[in-house]
């Protein structure tokens, strides 16, 4: 089965080499020209991540993404198209339209543009041609070109219904190729960037030397004192509640 993923993926990308894309493109290693090219950096997996659970294609996405130096960039492309295609206005759109899968791919290209312009540059530019939208628009950034081929190829095989699934799949993928372990603390009040710092030195003994953590912090009062880790998976309570509701429940009714 996913070697007939990845001969469709290839025939269907390599029709897209030849696509032109705005000057504001950002550049990576350059797109394989051939089937074996794209076979060997599809199927070739990036270190550290597991094997996609949901999605082939959010494996192979991660694969050519991290082999062509394109994380980042592709990351944030994903980013953007899982939550544009959560709208059923997009979908219906794409299944209503009689371009072809260049014109899906370009129209695309130019909405990711209009995502980065102000409200007010966008007010300026309706009712206008639409080349002079796409021309207004050509100063921002489009889409990677690995996520321009790769978005293609999934209006050709026809899952574009999965773009969000693949989205929320590939961001974790990345996280995991580079490292990064997301620590979330949940204080009784909050804490202070001393206090955040000896947490995070500690976490830091328990995972690799050269894991990245990425942290994000809550208050909660109700903890009464102390916090709460979760550490990716793994739930750490050391909150003034924990302890009174494990007194509490030793107490007779």
């Amino acid at each position: 089965m996913l070697h007939r993923h990845v001969d469709s993926l290839n025939a269907s990308m390599l029709a897209r080499v030849g696509l032109r894309f705005p000057k504001g493109v950002r550049t990576f290693a350059k797109l394989p020209s051939t089937k074996e090219e794209w076979k060997k950096i599809l199927t070739t997996p990036a270190p550290n991540a597991p094997p996609a659970r949901g999605s082939k294609y959010a494996g192979m996405t991660v694969n050519a993404a991290y082999h062509l130096k394109a994380l980042d960039p592709v990351r944030n492309d994903f980013k953007y198209l899982g939550k544009v295609f959560k709208d059923p206005r997009t979908l219906e759109a794409v299944k209503n339209g009689q371009g072809t899968t260049n014109d899906f791919v370009n129209d695309m290209n130019v909405m990711f543009q209009a995502s980065q312009a102000s409200k007010a540059e966008l007010a300026k530019l309706e009712g206008k041609e639409k080349a002079a939208v796409v021309k207004a628009l050509g100063k921002y950034p489009a889409l990677n070109p690995l996520s321009a081929s790769l978005l293609g190829s999934f209006k050709d095989e026809g899952v574009v219904e999965e773009i969000p699934a693949i989205a929320e799949e590939v961001q974790k993928l990345i996280g995991k190729v580079l490292k990064e372990v997301n620590v979330e603390i949940v204080g009784a009040a909050p804490l202070t960037d001393k206090q955040k710092a000896q947490i995070l030195s500690v976490i830091q003994k328990y995972v690799d030397s050269d894991s990245k953590l990425l942290l994000s912090e809550k208050t909660d009062t109700s903890l009464i004192a102390g916090f709460q880790l979760l550490i990716e998976d793994r739930f750490v309570d050391l909150s003034a509640k924990k302890s009174l509701d494990t007194l509490m429940s030793k107490i007779p009714a």
